[in-house]
């Protein structure tokens, strides 16, 4: 019995020092990962690093994506992207190889836009126990095993986005109201999101209540944010009452924080699986939102309710508003009006934790985008003139066939 309990001793004792041994040697630095060079004015990808402290890692950085903006002959816009837990800067990092395909993709498809983007890096891990980073590994299986990290790291985000993240939106927000730039729209995953959110949360509650509608938008992918931080900004309508200043995406598969962190917290539950869920995101059928289902009728009812049910056409995305969420969402019109949309989604649009920036979310970006342009009226100039153009036609096609046309204006 005594050997027995020896080896157990022993066991114990080998896997506390490798575990030590392990945090140790995996120290992760606070580093820099991008400089700047001589042609930053004339890039159209950028970086931006922060330290533990949420000081810029290299002023310069700021300094080129200025340069870059006031350069710009046509009023650019700015997409945002920062990265969470496990994650950094690094060229061979996943969510900045990620990012950099899916700003391309935006770029491309949304020509008409000067588009910009930029990557938000900051220390994602202080130290790697037991070696279980899978950053450059877009299918790893392993990061959560070391989950605990996260709540330190968590810290530090809150820190970056109180600190040198709001200082950057301060930055960006003097270019916006001096025209010189179009908007910024910003991307938080997990880790990130927290950023995003203590980096915005005061600046739209400020705005709100000034009266001011903010051109900005802010997205949180599955953000690693307590139900607690997110209060009172469940409070707020929007100034127009429709177009939300955030919008909070929480899979409805992700594992991570629907159960890692609700056991972890001793049922403390992350913002995106609580109370403060407005709507819900489902993929149409077959990809065609026109497809009709054998629905309950009290369901086909609410869809048929104007702003109960919305659609992404081109996403074949399905859009609903969840009533009695909270007190102060008892219909439809109330939860749209919310300054912050809080949306369940399938899995199948966002899988788990960490299935963000496809190539059917550039699509759907770009949808969301031209939606609010054509609610704000200020769709860009090609995209402008195409909407004249189906004008003009159903004008024309309006006209009974036995009346003239009247002859074109001469130029």
């Amino acid at each position: 019995m005594k050997k027995v309990l020896f080896r157990i001793a022993i066991s114990k004792l080998l896997l506390v020092a490798v575990l030590l041994l392990s945090l140790a040697l995996s120290y992760i630095p606070d580093q820099a990962f991008h400089v700047p060079g001589a042609d930053i004015a004339q890039q159209n990808f950028h970086v931006i690093e922060f330290n533990d402290d949420g000081e810029p890692h290299n002023p310069a950085q700021l300094a080129g994506l200025k340069a870059r903006i006031n350069q710009s002959s046509a009023k650019p816009e700015l997409l945002i992207f920062i990265h969470g837990w496990h994650h950094s800067a690094a060229p061979d990092d996943e969510n900045f190889i990620a990012f950099q395909q899916f700003y391309q993709q935006m770029a491309q498809s949304d020509a008409q836009r000067n588009l910009i983007g930029l990557y938000i890096g900051w220390r994602g891990d202080k130290f790697d126990p037991l070696w279980l980073d899978g950053s450059t590994d877009a299918s790893s299986q392993v990061e959560a095993l070391d989950f605990p990290t996260i709540f330190q790291r968590k810290s530090v985000a809150r820190r970056i986005g109180k600190t040198g993240f709001s200082a950057l939106l301060d930055e960006l927000d003097v270019l916006v109201n001096a025209g010189q730039l179009q908007r910024y729209t910003v991307l938080g995953h997990s880790l990130g999101g927290a950023v995003a959110l203590h980096g915005s949360k005061d600046r739209i509650s400020n705005a709100i209540k000034a009266g001011q509608d903010n051109p900005n938008l802010f997205i949180l992918l599955n953000p690693a944010v307590r139900a607690s931080e997110y209060r009172p900004m469940d409070e707020l309508l929007s100034v127009d009452r429709q177009k939300p200043a955030m919008v909070v995406l929480q899979s409805k598969g992700d594992y991570a924080l629907k159960e890692a962190w609700n056991w972890l917290r001793d049922g403390e539950r992350v913002m995106g699986n609580s109370w403060a869920i407005t709507h819900d995101i489902d993929r149409c059928v077959n990809g065609d939102c026109a497809i009709a289902l054998n629905i309950p009728k009290a369901l086909a009812e609410h869809d048929a309710t104007p702003g109960c049910m919305m659609t992404l056409p081109k996403s074949a995305w399905k859009i609903r508003a969840r009533l009695q969420a909270r007190r102060t969402v008892q219909t439809c019109g109330d939860a749209n009006m919310q300054a912050v949309w809080v949306l369940a989604v399938s899995d199948d649009i966002i899988s788990g934790h960490n299935g963000i920036l496809t190539p059917g979310h550039a699509v759907a970006l770009s949808e969301v985008m031209a939606k609010i342009d054509l609610h704000r009226n200020q769709l860009p100039l090609v995209q402008r003139q195409v909407e004249q153009a189906e004008q003009v036609a159903e004008t024309l096609l309006a006209v009974p066939g036995d009346t003239e046309l009247a002859p074109a204006a001469e130029h």
